[in-house]
């Protein structure tokens, strides 16, 4: 004899990122759109413009919690028993879809019993992500799974259906390798899992997209038969808004921590570039020695410096931003947590508590985020260090050089003006020559006088132009 289940129904917990550190007003806009099409895909362009619209005009509005539909919520088509509940939430936008099959033939939920082994929340499961055009939250997306029991079960005997309702909802399912942990709510049992799949060489920005499309944070809550099912929808209804704020902050600190492994990534690879650059600096010392230090080839070196430079430093302060993100939804999580236990007393939310923490997750996640910082944030200042010596040895040699072009200058000035004021000489008190073949002057006093006195300035200039 199969398990039975009354008004089996799931709740979807959907969230997208609104806009980001340095995202520009087009992907800000194309990020609407998106969140836009989870709730609209069935319409035509011109009607979806319009609804896009509805949303895209509180973008710039700053208060924290917004409805963003006129009507609250967008219902699905009659008969199914199901709607869209969108909402900004700071930078996120956050989408509720709630789907419990079709209502009865008189419009309303219908309570009968159903089998389990029809796998009802498969089919739920399914609905939803056809209503959402089987897209996935930028940032993350929780399913909650519920129903009410049609007689008195012993705990082990709840956990048995509740592994049934997990196979239904996740593919690749083991419930001892994703099982977080139980706990009571509302006169029900409450189960979380997780499934994650594993990173096999995949960089930061790849594996976040296998991960947020593959993994499953589901939350299986069922009730006792002593419950009526307008009880257990009204206990669900007062609690929603909680859980749409608690899993948005669960959620944004998984995604920053994934989002800091692509960063230490590419910090990586810069440390790893600037590394010929290191070693070259070793040798300029032994380079000015011997004079063999070319500034062209120093000016090369520090324009591929500064260019590094400010990679890093880009890339540094958005591993930064995710550390302090990860800080403040995490505190956040715990707040609205334990918010939550004196709004609802009585209540036994353990297994929520293990992600904030417990050293497998969120902990987990600020240590590594912490140690990365302190560990890559010196290759800034290495940078800058290096391209302050660079710069340094490039000024000293630009002056060096300086120099020697002013002495060279006036060498050859000096030189000049006493060949120049010999030859004024020679030609006031010599008689002009006879003819162009008429070489009489080369002997004059004069001219003997004038090359005497520029000859030392010339060989001292040809020196000098011979040397460089």
């Amino acid at each position: 004899m199969s398990d039975k289940i009354i008004y089996p129904s799931i709740d979807l917990f959907l969230y997208d990122l609104k806009d980001g550190l340095g995202q520009d007003e087009l992907k800000i806009d194309q990020n609407c759109r998106d969140f836009c099409h989870k709730i609209y895909n069935a319409l035509d362009e011109e009607s979806f413009e319009e609804k896009y619209k509805q949303i895209q005009k509180h973008k710039n509005t700053d208060a924290d919690v917004i409805e963003l539909l006129e009507t609250r919520r967008k219902e699905f088509q009659s008969p199914l028993d199901g709607y869209y509940y969108p909402l900004k939430l700071g930078d996120t936008y956050a989408l509720q879809v709630d789907y419990s099959g079709k209502e009865d033939a008189n419009g309303r939920p219908n309570d009968s019993e159903q089998e389990l082994d029809d796998e009802p929340f498969l089919k739920l499961k399914q609905e939803i992500e056809k209503q959402i055009s089987y897209e996935v939250g930028t940032l993350g997306q929780t399913w909650l799974a519920w129903g009410k029991l049609t007689e008195k079960k012993s705990d082990s005997e709840i956990e048995k259906i509740a592994k049934n309702c997990y196979i239904q909802l996740v593919k690749n399912y083991n419930w001892d390798r994703d099982f977080i942990g139980k706990g009571q709510w509302f006169g029900g049992t409450i189960f979380e899992l997780w499934y994650c799949p594993e990173n096999v060489g995949l960089t930061g920005k790849e594996f976040w997209e296998k991960f947020r499309r593959e993994n499953h944070h589901v939350l299986i809550w069922l009730f006792p038969d002593d419950q009526s099912p307008d009880e257990m929808r009204q206990k669900l209804n007062s609690v929603y808004y909680d859980l749409l704020r608690l899993f948005q902050y669960r959620h944004k600190v998984v995604w920053s921590y994934y989002q800091s492994r692509h960063q230490k990534y590419l910090l990586k690879k810069e440390y790893i570039e600037i590394q010929p650059s290191i070693n070259l600096t070793s040798y300029l010392s032994r380079q000015l020695q011997t004079n063999k230090l070319k500034l062209n080839q120093l000016q090369k070196i520090l324009t591929d410096n500064l260019i590094n430079l400010a990679d890093y430093t880009i890339a540094l302060n958005y591993l930064e931003n995710q550390r302090r993100t990860i800080k403040v939804n995490l505190g956040n999580y715990k707040y609205r947590l334990d918010a939550m236990l004196k709004k609802y007393p009585g209540s036994n939310l353990d297994c929520l508590k293990f992600f904030s923490d417990s050293d497998i997750y969120a902990q987990k996640y600020q240590r590594q985020i912490e140690a990365d910082y302190e560990n890559l944030s010196p290759g800034f200042t290495l940078l800058e260090n290096l391209n302050s010596t660079i710069q340094g040895i490039i000024n000293l040699e630009q002056t060096k050089s300086d120099r020697a072009l002013d002495n060279t200058i006036a060498i050859a000035s000096v030189g000049l003006a006493i060949s120049g004021l010999t030859a004024t000489v020679a030609t006031a008190h010599n008689p002009p020559p006879k003819s162009y073949t008429d070489l009489s002057f080369l002997l004059s006093p004069a001219f003997v006088l004038s090359i005497a006195f520029s000859a030392p300035f010339l060989i001292a200039l040809l020196v000098r132009l011979f040397r460089r």
